[in-house]
Parts: structure tokens; sequence; C-alpha cells
């Protein structure tokens, strides 16, 4: 009987181990040829902060904001020459919370008309260069790439005096 449990455990053991995960090939590479398309934004969010150091050294939070877009009426065209235009608008909704003081609210529908240059590197990141507008611009990494949708990500920083801020870009399109 015990030999029975050995061989039935092996075989168990040995199904468990020979099961093969036909998710890791990417069913729809990225490519150069497979990133052309026209696209429609459909997702934003932004989580920005301000922080402050003091002359001793101590760093300080001084204000929190978080930013989701909505009603989104923008198209987003990348060609096989390595330029885009981006045109249309969409809305942001900023919520903003200072260390220690009351959240508040804006809101702002954001134009768009810009055209530029972009490359695809092998890192899986893609760097933009604008032209005209103001829209995307620095090195961006593709979150998620598939034959209906790119989501990018940039964290961004910027340093001025002894204040820093800090901000990550979240940014969704639909192939249309």
């Amino acid at each position: 009987m015990k030999f029975l449990k050995f061989i039935f455990f092996l075989c168990v053991i040995t199904l468990i181990t020979s099961c093969s995960d036909d998710e890791t090939a990417p069913k729809f590479p990225l490519s150069s040829a497979n990133l052309v398309g026209n696209y429609e934004m459909n997702n934003l969010e932004t989580q920005g902060s301000e922080d402050a150091t003091s002359s001793s050294g101590t760093t300080v939070n001084l204000t929190n904001t978080s930013t989701v877009g909505d009603t989104f009426q923008l198209d987003f065209v990348l060609n096989a020459n390595g330029t885009y235009t981006a045109s249309g608008q969409y809305r942001t909704v900023s919520t903003i919370t200072p260390n220690g003081g009351a959240t508040s609210e804006e809101s702002e529908i954001i134009v768009i008309n810009a055209t530029g240059s972009y490359q695809l590197n092998s890192d899986n990141t893609i760097t933009f260069n604008p032209e005209t507008g103001d829209f995307f611009e620095g090195i961006f990494t593709i979150k998620t790439f598939n034959e209906t949708s790119v989501i990018l990500s940039q964290d961004q920083e910027e340093v001025q005096g002894n204040t820093s801020f800090t901000a990550k870009v979240t940014v969704g399109f639909i192939r249309a």
C-alpha cells in the first residue's frame, strides 16, 4: 500500500511540475510596427507631492495632490515614421491636501493640440520629444501593451532650491 501511495505521489508531482505556463509568451509583441496606430485617451491619474528640506536636512511634506482625468475626447496618433499628433480635450479633477490644512478640489479643462516625435526603446520604454503644444515629454514606461490598449507611466521629479516636486503619472489609451 505504501508503494502505491508513493507511485501516486510521484504521478501527482510529475503532473504539477510538467504543466507549462502558456501565458509567458506575449500574444502581441511590443514592436514599432505593432505600436503604430490611432488611440483614444481613456485614463489619466497623477499622484504628486511637494516637499521642503530644511537647512538641518529634515524633509517636510508640504502638499499632496491626486489628479484624475475624465470626459476624454483626445485622439493620439503614433505614425510609422516616428512622429505623433495629439488633439482634443479632457477634464482633470485635482484633490489638493496641504499638510495640516483643509483639502480642496480644482477642476480644469485641458485642451491639447500637439505634435512631436517618439522612439520605442528596447527596455519597454518610449521617449517623447514634443515639437508643438504641451503633451508628453521624456521617457515613459510601457506598463501594458496589447492589441487594444496601451498604459504608460512616468515618474517625474523637479527640485527648486530646497523644495522638491515629485509626481507619478499613469495614462491609458485604447486603440481606435
